[in-house]
């Protein structure tokens, strides 16, 4: 099964303190390094995985553990611009 597949359940496991390895040993490695950079607390990376939806779980990596996650949500598919009735 495609890791895209797998990606809403296989967040549910992921817990902050996780390292990236085991993050990688739950999610697969078909992560994209969103960001990375140094700075004065350390090493800093933003990792994402997408899911069926295009949608994104992003996580921010802290000397190469998990410090926070969040979910984007996938762009929204453009309705008629009339949607509107009038009487």
């Amino acid at each position: 099964m495609k890791n895209e597949w797998k990606a809403d359940d296989n967040m549910q496991k992921v817990r902050i303190g996780m390292t990236k390895e085991e993050v990688i040993s739950i999610m697969g490695d078909t992560y994209k390094v969103m960001e990375a950079k140094q700075t004065a607390d350390g090493y800093q990376e933003v990792i994402g995985y997408v899911d069926l939806q295009n949608g994104i779980y992003r996580l921010r990596l802290s000397n190469g553990k998990v410090a926070e996650w969040d979910y984007i949500l996938p762009p929204a598919h453009r309705h008629s611009e009339n949607t509107s009735t009038s009487n």
